[in-house]
């Protein structure tokens, strides 16, 4: 399969150098100009610290820390597929106020569920890592208002509950010694059921990004995203998975036979994700239930 990542090597390798350099730089013009806008409103509103406007008014607060900035600054403003997760996520995420984010990592996604809502929400930020869960909790101090009731589960979501070793994914950029040295790590886990049962409302909108262990949450809570139907943002993992040899079938096939469909006309229905598939190494969507 022949990614984009690997057409942009190939690219690389083959072009005159001066090419390639002026062909990046207009490649990063768009993400010029949404960099310039995030500060130029920051400045015009008069908000103190480095708000970041993904989209419209809608700004985050991301925790005082090189590895967070780089990362909130990759999904919400630079031009890429990232920030344009960011903003079907908003879009998606309309009218909801219930989120489980399944994956939060340093709690972008979270905090800009918190900074769209306008009546009171609720939020579930799942993140096993203690290298990045500091900065979670700092981005629930920076972005949480009265109205926001934001928690945090420090586990991993799959298909039991017990104890499950888990591979490090999240790189930290500062020098200190927290950095984890092994590739893997072990931390408690749960099913989505459990997680369900151990808080007392239900979300309307789950994301989930973790690394090809879609596979696992997915095909182990099927009948629990029956009965609730939430608004999922998914991202599927097609390299990791068939490396792993998980057939991303298994969880969205009887995705599409509950009814979810995609808000972006490119990921609309089954046939369009699995042709995905055979192009990207990770498709994110953006799915409701019909």
């Amino acid at each position: 399969m022949l990614t984009r990542q690997k057409m942009r090597d190939a690219l690389r390798a083959n072009l005159p150098f001066s090419l390639w350099h002026m062909a990046g730089f207009a490649s990063r013009v768009p993400s010029y100009w949404h960099i310039d806008r995030s500060k130029a409103l920051g400045i015009r509103n008069q908000i103190g610290g480095l708000p970041l406007y993904v989209a419209g008014n809608i700004h985050v607060f991301p925790p005082e820390s090189l590895t967070a900035y780089l990362n909130w600054h990759h999904h919400g403003v630079e031009f890429n597929e990232s920030r344009t997760e960011a903003r079907a996520f908003i879009e998606l995420s309309r009218g909801r106020s219930q989120l489980i984010d399944v994956g939060a990592q340093t709690g972008f996604m979270s905090a800009l569920f918190a900074h769209s809502r306008s009546r009171p929400s609720r939020i579930l930020s799942v993140e096993p890592d203690p290298q990045v869960q500091p900065l979670l909790k700092r981005a629930r101090e920076l972005n949480t208002d009265d109205h926001i009731d934001w928690e945090i589960a420090p586990t991993a979501v799959s298909d039991f509950s017990g104890r499950l070793l888990m591979p490090v994914s999240n790189k930290l950029h500062e020098l200190t010694d927290n950095v984890c040295k092994s590739t893997e790590i072990e931390v408690p886990a749960a099913t989505l059921a459990s997680l369900l049962d151990g808080i007392d409302w239900s979300p309307d909108i789950i994301k989930i990004d973790v690394e090809s262990f879609e596979y696992e949450i997915l095909c182990s809570s099927l009948p629990v995203i029956e009965t609730l139907k939430p608004a999922l943002q998914l991202e599927v993992h097609w390299q990791m998975l068939a490396r792993r040899e998980k057939d991303p079938r298994n969880f969205l096939g009887p995705l599409a036979a509950i009814g979810y469909r995609g808000l972006q006309s490119g990921y609309r229905n089954l046939d369009r994700w699995l042709r995905a598939g055979r192009n990207e190494a990770v498709s994110r969507f953006s799915l409701s239930a019909q």
